[in-house]
């Protein structure tokens, strides 16, 4: 996280830089046909957020792309072990090495829920499935509100490429009011090359992370229900204790 913050203000340095270098560009005169780079730095500001919202949104869609994986939140040797635990029968040394096993392994959503569930055997089989129910629900939530920050990104980004866009007709309608006498195509290319530029980028970046989002919930959602699944087949072994 902090090499994404370091990363993401080296990029609001260049942001600054690229405005002013845009604005020294707009001051100086035009004697020269009009380039992409050009209109990138006149859609300064808003172009340089869309920059810095596309580099975290698409690193953070990348990271738990490959964090975030259905055999990291469902390990699928955990429940394995714990059939092979319980087949003799769910005493308390059973119990016992079954913790054991579930708090050696690398964190999960399945292991959460299967060591909380655990924790409630001498509760009884009614608190044992209470607690599978209430830690399911916060993993699931927990995974799921890491997941919806790309949507808010993709929202954020149509926004930001929608201000641009307005930004952008706004300076041409400026420039026209005045001239009433009528205004040079080449004067208005800035503005609506500005325009083109901001929506481009916006709808880039909401695209990309809209598909992210729908991806990984996806994948959270099939993880929570293949917990709950595992999660009762182990419980199966303590229904004699109601």
């Amino acid at each position: 996280m902090r090499r994404l913050l370091t990363t993401s203000l080296s990029i609001l340095a260049l942001v600054v830089v690229t405005t002013a270098a845009a604005a020294a560009a707009e001051a100086a005169p035009a004697n020269k046909g009009l380039s992409v780079f050009d209109l990138y730095l006149h859609s300064m500001p808003v172009g340089g957020l869309l920059t810095i919202l596309s580099f975290v949104s698409f690193s953070l869609a990348l990271t738990w792309t490959f964090s975030m994986r259905g055999e990291d939140m469902v390990p699928p040797h955990l429940t394995e072990e714990l059939h092979q635990i319980f087949a003799e029968g769910a005493t308390d040394e059973a119990v016992e090495q079954a913790k054991g096993v579930v708090a050696g392994g690398a964190p999960s959503m399945l292991g959460s829920v299967l060591a909380a569930t655990l924790d409630k055997k001498d509760f009884g089989f009614v608190a044992m499935t209470e607690a599978a129910e209430e830690i399911g629900l916060a993993e699931h939530t927990r995974y799921t509100q890491k997941v919806s920050w790309l949507g808010l990104f993709s929202s954020s980004a149509t926004l930001l490429g929608l201000l641009g866009t307005v930004s952008g007709i706004i300076g041409s309608f400026l420039k026209m009011a005045s001239n009433p006498g009528g205004v040079d195509p080449n004067m208005l290319a800035m503005n609506i090359g500005e325009a083109l530029v901001c929506t481009f980028l916006g709808l880039a970046v909401a695209i990309v992370s809209l598909y992210f989002f729908f991806f990984l919930r996806n994948r959270v959602n099939q993880a929570a229900l293949d917990t709950g699944v595992q999660t009762k087949e182990i419980l199966d072994y303590f229904r004699s204790e109601r």
